[in-house]
């Protein structure tokens, strides 16, 4: 079987679907859609987070496509793409609480040893 790019080659016979899905979604990879704010999670601002990750020295970036698309990524063009989020409903769009909450989070999990994820612990 193929490595698939989570990293997940094999799993165990019988492992539920959704529990391979978590799996993905929550400790191999970085959460590919962008959702709402968990009502128990601090509201972050944008402009800040975006200026803190520059701080840290690492790279983020928000690109817009027609039809009212948008992804969200973590990396550079050099050391390559860590992550790109894009958004499961087009109301979240006009949150900038949630993108700043996915940048947030997936920079934690993505650069644990970085300046920011010092900075937020």
């Amino acid at each position: 079987m193929a490595k698939d790019q989570t990293g997940i080659d094999r799993v165990v016979s019988g492992t539920p679907n959704e529990m391979v899905d978590l799996a993905k979604r929550q400790i191999f990879a970085s959460a590919a859609k962008i959702g709402s704010v968990p009502p128990s999670a601090p509201r972050r601002d944008l402009q800040r987070v975006l200026c803190e990750l520059l701080d840290s020295e690492i790279s983020a970036g928000l690109q817009t496509f027609p039809f009212c698309s948008f992804h969200v990524w973590i990396g550079d063009d050099v050391n390559g793409i860590e992550a790109v989020g894009t958004f499961e409903d087009e109301s979240i769009w006009k949150d900038s609480g949630a993108i700043a909450h996915w940048l947030h989070e997936t920079a934690i999990r993505l650069y644990p040893d970085s300046a920011y994820a010092n900075a937020h612990r």
